[in-house]
């Protein structure tokens, strides 16, 4: 829990080390079932059981630190958010149940619009573990890579969650940081001594409108989800735009989207 709210008030929630977590408690809790001797398909079901509920925790871990934070710049109080957050967990479980089950009718987990690797990842470790199958030669190497990045003056947990999100994820973090980096660098000096700054610096106008895209991206994807369902539109279709001339396309597209964020953090 303590990790996954520590991540996202660094990086963001975009970046919350939910898998991560869970993995590493899957592999803790297996070998532990490995060492008893406990081995059958109950067994399995339990390690996994353990893993939903650390998963679970750590989500809302890293939603709720968000959520502290946005209440914060708004000047809105602890106690009634929590009030709130009793509410809205309520609701959202429900629909998080029903957009998972949308999803998995839709696209089918493990297809190539949802491959879901964590999944099959966990079943692999789970799997591994129990049947002492699992090769620890890769697992005792990622460990001592962090180690040595711990060691060279770098956030271990910062380094491990680069190399173990993917590179697609990954890409659009660091162009976005370097965006940030670059509309910092150019932001006009403030006045020292000036205790809300901090304050303004958190509601910029970039940092809000780049919230708006990731949520957007995640609404447009169920939205598309739920015409696919309704047969209104295909699941595939051909690109509009194929071969070198759709990469230009796509290309300009995140120019102006970057440029978008640029002003919109200037404007601030």
């Amino acid at each position: 829990v303590a990790v996954a709210a520590r991540i996202v008030g660094i990086v963001g929630v975009s970046s919350q080390p939910t898998s991560g977590i869970t993995l590493v408690t899957l592999l803790g809790v297996a070998s532990v079932f490995a060492a008893a001797g406990w081995v059958d398909e109950s067994a399995r079901a339990a390690v996994l059981t353990v893993g939903t509920i650390v998963a679970v925790a750590a989500s809302k871990a890293g939603d709720i630190s968000q959520d502290l934070k946005t209440g914060y710049l708004v000047g809105a109080t602890p106690a009634r958010q929590q009030f709130g957050q009793l509410i809205g967990a309520s609701f959202a479980c429900w629909a998080v149940a029903g957009t998972v089950m949308l999803l998995g009718t839709v696209y089918t987990f493990g297809s190539r619009e949802i491959p879901a690797p964590q999944a099959t990842l966990m079943k692999t470790i789970i799997e591994g573990v129990l049947a002492g199958a699992l090769p620890w030669g890769l697992v005792l190497s990622g460990v001592g890579l962090s180690i040595t990045a711990l060691l060279c003056g770098v956030s271990a947990l910062a380094f491990a969650i680069g190399v173990y999100l993917p590179l697609a994820t990954m890409a659009a973090i660091y162009l976005g940081g370097c965006v940030r980096a670059l509309s910092d660098q150019r932001a006009r000096p403030q006045e020292k001594g000036n205790e809300e700054q901090p304050k303004k610096d958190s509601a910029n106008p970039g940092i809000l409108a780049a919230s708006g895209l990731v949520a957007g991206e995640g609404l447009a994807g169920v939205a598309l989800a739920g015409l696919v369902a309704a047969q209104v539109v295909p699941r595939t279709m051909a690109p509009r735009l194929p071969g070198l001339l759709g990469e230009v396309a796509v290309l300009v597209l995140l120019l102006s989207v970057c440029v978008f964020l640029y002003r919109a953090s200037r404007s601030g």
